[in-house]
């Protein structure tokens, strides 16, 4: 037998008992598919809360076993988060924006008062025992990349905007490293002049 036959014949085996294509999984029973905009209508016909959505807020959510008569407000505000976009309220509207411009927007600043987990909100954190400043490095990583972390040296605080449930995990944490003596932070004096006051004499 040829050397050129012996190879047709190893083809033709190989072919024959190559696995076929494995066929496309049919569609998960219970799976919902509706555009945001949908989603948004639903919920501001049910809330009574009136919705400016940006332009750039586009895309489908997937809902599953989930129909959109039982989507509250808090599960919208969750659902946004998922899909990087954000609801800030503004007098008596509530703004669909990117999430990548939220700590930009004029959003509430939470005191005693409990908000929905996901609603991006401000906060001013007392540091009291150690630097506020050297907490930034440590807790910054735990913060998505929208959100914003501050140290304030005057006063030692921090302010944080964030979702009103990572500020309270940050809050926790902060609490069991806040430890010592009590940190005195250098006062600052409204009438020290400031570096752009300072001119050369020329």
């Amino acid at each position: 037998m040829s050397k050129m036959l012996r190879n047709a014949m190893v083809a033709v085996v190989a072919f024959a008992v190559a696995p076929s294509a494995t066929p496309a999984e049919p569609e998960a029973a219970g799976v919902n598919t509706v555009p945001l905009t949908t989603l948004l209508a639903a919920v501001a016909k049910r809330s009574d809360k009136k919705f400016i959505v940006d332009p750039r807020v586009k895309g489908d959510v997937v809902l599953l076993q989930e129909h959109l008569a039982s989507v509250s407000y808090d599960d919208l505000l969750m659902i946004m988060q998922v899909h990087g976009f954000a609801a800030v309220t503004n007098g008596n509207y509530i703004q669909i924006v990117p999430d990548a411009i939220v700590r930009q927007m004029p959003l509430p600043i939470a005191n005693d008062e409990k908000h929905p987990a996901a609603q991006y909100v401000s906060k001013i954190l007392p540091v009291k025992n150690i630097p506020a400043v050297t907490l930034v490095p440590i807790l910054r990583p735990l913060l998505p990349q929208q959100a914003h972390l501050v140290a304030m040296t005057c006063t030692n605080d921090l302010i944080i905007v964030d979702t009103y449930g990572n500020i309270q995990r940050l809050e926790k944490l902060i609490k069991s490293l806040d430890r010592g003596e009590p940190f005195v932070p250098n006062k600052c004096s409204a009438d020290a002049p400031r570096p752009a006051d300072k001119r050369s004499d020329s």
